[in-house]
């Protein structure tokens, strides 16, 4: 299915830019209608402990918050306001105290999320950073933009990142609007023995459909290194020179709180190369 509405979530207006640059290149090559959005709490974030806060102390959180929203919806209008496709600002507010919910309800109406790497660094990361939650309850493919920029928002040569299972078989499949313009995609397995996967679908059968709708790959048998899969597969696949990297993302629920397994986690925070992540 083509790419014709895209969400791009903002979460604070450092580095917003180099999301906004790859959403609004999607939104061009797919001749896409572009959703811009933002999420605030109308509530006070919840402490550990229970601290009373004084009137003047939610006010300014509160003003603080939209002021926030402003100035990410203007980057927003000026970055599009000349743009080849439609764009709108959608603005969240909720006192639920759980942003991503509210984010969700408008993400699952979207062919294409577009979000930012995680920020280890960032004081407000744990409140309103969370692309891997929108991978693992939204339903849709998240295009994750790395903290740096895309090195290149011409996807050339694509990776798919393939072991066997229903998650790598839905993001491969989610990723066919990105072949259409790739001149290389690859398929990568990664085995401790660099072997063909004796569990699961072998990569020779994705191949061989990916080929029947003209999609022509080549498969890359690779053995794990002494840095596990993660720093494995992202070696071979800078040495590809890969645009795009296409994997599933795998994850546990903890306390109704998504958590991403080791390798979907290490890639997702450490990829220097966009990734095309579904669940």
């Amino acid at each position: 299915m083509p790419i014709k509405t895209i969400l791009v979530y903002l979460n604070r207006r450092h580095g917003c830019e180099q999301v906004l640059d790859a959403a609004c290149a999607l939104a061009r090559n797919h001749g896409a209608h572009l959703m811009g959005m933002a999420a605030f709490s109308a509530l006070p974030p919840v402490p550990p402990l229970a601290i009373p806060y004084p009137t003047t102390v939610i006010d300014e959180m509160m003003r603080a918050a939209g002021d926030a929203e402003q100035e990410l919806r203007q980057v927003f209008e000026d970055v599009t306001r000349d743009a080849p496709f439609v764009a709108e600002w959608v603005s969240v507010r909720t006192s639920a105290g759980d942003l991503v919910t509210a984010v969700l309800e408008h993400a699952r109406a979207a062919d294409l999320i577009v979000a930012n790497q995680r920020d280890p660094d960032w004081d407000l990361g744990p409140v309103l950073d969370f692309p891997e939650r929108l991978a693992m309850e939204s339903g849709r493919p998240v295009f994750l933009v790395p903290r740096e920029g895309c090195p290149s928002l011409q996807f050339n040569k694509i990776a798919i990142a393939w072991n066997g299972t229903s998650r790598a078989a839905r993001a491969a499949f989610d990723a066919f609007p990105f072949y259409q313009s790739a001149r290389e995609v690859a398929i990568f397995t990664v085995t401790a023995d660099g072997e063909p996967l004796e569990t699961g679908t072998p990569a020779q059968s994705i191949a061989a459909t990916l080929a029947r709708h003209d999609v022509n790959t080549t498969l890359k048998y690779i053995k794990t290194g002494s840095g596990g899969i993660s720093k494995t597969l992202l070696k071979h696949v800078g040495d590809f020179s890969a645009d795009l990297l296409v994997m599933g993302a795998y994850g546990h629920s903890r306390f109704s709180e998504f958590v991403f397994g080791g390798v979907t986690r290490d890639l997702t925070n450490e990829s220097p190369l966009p990734l095309l992540i579904s669940h």
